[in-house]
């Protein structure tokens, strides 16, 4: 018995026949040197399984690895130093002045009024602080959740909709956390992900382009807004116009301020050190220092008592705290009344866009900046979603993790998650001190800090990448892009991820199948050679080949090399039974080689008849053998005696047989194999 053999045999064994089976085993047969068997023990193999399942998950939920892991503070906390405390509290403080404007200014994009960009950007700060697992994520209001809950309709019904998508979102996501389902975020492509963003991007920079130029009007949606400017150019706003490009192009050079770098790397003397600080510096806060500059200078052009006003502004923001309460299941605006199911109903697909934009904005952040480093995507959903469930008691609307913030964070050197502590300390300063002067805040300063942020969500050097790759990966891009701008983001999303899989499965279904005739001076067999698993997708085109290349040569022997077949499921058994039937008949024998054990399991319960090639058997003496006799494999699947084993083989005897007098013959019909889908 091969090493191979005593793997598969015994892992159906409990531990202690396991082991003694190894040893009778280990004294009868010669293992050669160069060869490694490798046991795979299931998780809790050898424990004591008279403990119940519920004991078992108690165990592994109440254990100290699992609190550090659901609540990280605990485990960074006790070694927090004075170094880390500067190093969050400088980063801290500049994300503190870069969120201020954004949030006033996204609050706009979600057809909110703008304080409602405050009040949901310090709750998510400290309840990262608990739950989150990377230092430089930042949680707060973002363009691309901001156009989501624009998108769902929630501001047409107030704002107390948008506090209850909040509470919604935050149970959807804070259940897939918890339940560490994580994982069906890989099930979303990159391709799509860059198309949902981009078009995200038109779309946020569109509905700006009113407050842009000063103009006012009805139409929503990317082509109807794009009409309306044009019907009302003539009513452009000159003041407000020259404001908001000034203000882009004065926010676009300061971001490439930052690269200002005075003298070499490590040769820099202090006052060089001190620029390129100073630098830096201005470069993080120019959404801040354009928004001071611009209030400015509306408030010197402004004649006291006066009621007209050089631009068009902000207005009063109210000041102070909201009231912390639970998010209201059921109000009433403009005379009507909403109840939870009216709302729900009103939200729509919302409900399950705005969660699934949340983790994948979130994720794809922490992702680009971990280094490497391993992403636990079940507790990020945790912090998100609590986040937005406590956010909800403080009147915010969705939020999740913010690209351009973390991005300050990580470059201001945080070290630790303390930073969302001033971050937010500084917001509820700006809530109950600020307020006031936010008034002659230009609402076209406010597009300008927006559309200048989200140009760069626009995928472009991936688009580049995946036309260097794999160019087919451009459809779902588009299918997504398209139909986010000219449909909607919810049904956009959606349309691009079925395509994606759509194609996935084409690619399942369409293995590339490799079949030679090979010849020697004694038989001659087809060899037929998948390069991938034969699930239910592929079963039928795999028949068909088999089918196709068999009919040419009647008689002939078929040998199958099922070394890259990993994975089988009932479709794959029953075409298995109906194709050996069918070959049978028509006077073919068939040979499986490499066979995987779970793969043989598959096939044997289903009584499947064939002949298998086992390791350390010539090849040329078997097809004689068969050629002369009808012996078929005989397994008992249910046996526990000698359980079915696949014997991992090489085609050495084969390839002899290619190399030496024998011809191999290509099949003309069946072998053409297009290069990329694996479509004949």
């Amino acid at each position: 018995m091969t090493a191979n053999e005593e793997s598969a045999s015994s892992s159906s064994a409990s531990e202690k026949s396991f082991q003694a089976k190894s040893e009778d085993q280990a004294c009868q047969t010669e293992i050669p040197s160069d060869s490694v068997t490798v046991v795979r023990l299931k998780q809790g193999h050898g424990e004591d399984n008279s403990q119940s399942w519920w004991n078992k998950r108690k165990q592994r939920i109440f254990r100290k690895k699992t609190l550090y892991m659901r609540i990280p503070i605990l485990k960074w906390l006790p070694k927090y130093s004075a170094q880390d405390f500067v190093a969050d509290l400088v980063a801290g403080i500049t994300v503190g002045v870069t969120v201020i404007p954004q949030g006033l200014a996204y609050a706009t994009v979600a057809g909110l009024p703008p304080e409602y960009g405050l009040y949901a950007s310090y709750v998510g700060c400290f309840v990262y602080l608990l739950f989150g697992s990377t230092p430089v994520v930042t949680i707060g209001p973002t363009a691309l959740m901001s156009l989501v809950t624009y998108d769902s309709g929630a501001a047409l019904m107030g704002p107390e909709a948008a506090i209850l998508l909040a509470f919604l979102t935050g149970c959807i996501v804070l259940l897939f956390g918890l339940l560490n389902f994580g994982f069906l975020i890989d099930f979303i492509a990159a391709p799509v992900v860059a198309g949902f963003t981009s078009a995200a991007a038109f779309t946020i920079a569109t509905t700006q382009i009113e407050a842009l130029l000063g103009l006012r009007f009805d139409d929503e949606g990317f082509l109807n807004t794009w009409i309306a400017v044009f019907e009302h150019i003539a009513e452009t706003k000159k003041w407000d116009a020259v404001l908001g490009f000034a203000s882009i192009a004065i926010l676009l050079l300061l971001r490439v301020l930052d690269q200002v770098k005075l003298g070499k790397e490590g040769e820099r003397k202090r006052w060089q050190n001190w620029v390129n600080t100073t630098c830096w510096l201005i470069s993080v806060s120019r959404n801040a220092i354009v928004i001071i500059a611009a209030s400015i200078l509306a408030y010197a052009l402004t004649e006291p008592g006066q009621s007209t006003y050089p631009f068009t502004l902000t207005g009063e923001i109210p000041s102070g705290f909201p009231p912390f309460r639970a998010p209201p299941f059921s109000f009433e605006a403009d005379g009507k009344t909403y109840s939870f199911v009216d709302i729900c109903k009103n939200l729509g697909s919302s409900l399950y866009i705005s969660p699934l934009v949340a983790v994948i904005e979130s994720i794809a952040i922490a992702k680009s900046l971990a280094k490497g480093s391993r992403i636990d995507v079940s507790q990020e959903m945790i912090a998100i979603g609590t986040s937005n469930i406590l956010g909800s008691f403080a009147s915010s609307y969705p939020v999740t993790g913010a690209f351009s913030r973390t991005v300050v964070n990580a470059a201001s050197g945080v070290r630790t998650p303390f930073g969302g502590l001033y971050t937010g300390a500084l917001v509820l300063l700006a809530i109950t001190v600020l307020t006031p002067y936010f008034f002659y805040i230009p609402k076209s300063c406010l597009a300008a800090v927006i559309i200048s942020a989200v140009i760069f969500m626009v995928e472009v050097s991936l688009v580049k990448m995946v036309w260097k790759s794999k160019r087919i990966d451009l459809v779902p891009f588009g299918f997504t892009f398209v139909f986010c701008v000219f449909v909607g983001l919810s049904q956009g999303i959606l349309i691009g991820t079925a395509i994606n899989l759509g194609m996935l499965l084409y690619s399942t279904a369409r293995p590339r199948i490799k079949i030679h005739k090979i010849k020697n001076p004694t038989t001659e067999y087809l060899l037929i050679i998948p390069d991938r698993s034969l699930v239910f997708t592929a079963m039928e085109y795999f028949m068909s080949s088999v089918r196709k290349a068999s009919a040419l040569y009647p008689g002939i022997i078929v040998v199958i090399d099922m070394s890259h077949v990993s994975a089988a499921d009932f479709t794959t058994a029953y075409g298995f039974d109906n194709m050996i039937k069918r070959l049978q008949k028509h006077g073919h024998k068939l040979i499986l080689t490499r066979l995987k054990p779970d793969v043989l399991l598959i096939l044997s319960r289903m009584g499947c008849d064939f002949h298998m090639h086992n390791e350390g058997e010539d090849m040329q003496i078997l097809l004689r053998d068969i050629s002369t006799r009808d012996v078929c494999i005989s397994v008992d699947p249910l046996s526990t005696k000698n359980p079915p084993v696949a014997e991992h083989t090489s085609l050495e005897s084969l390839s002899s047989s290619v190399e030496g007098n024998s011809g191999t013959d290509h099949v003309p019909p069946v072998t053409r194999v297009d290069n990329h889908d694996g479509t004949q």
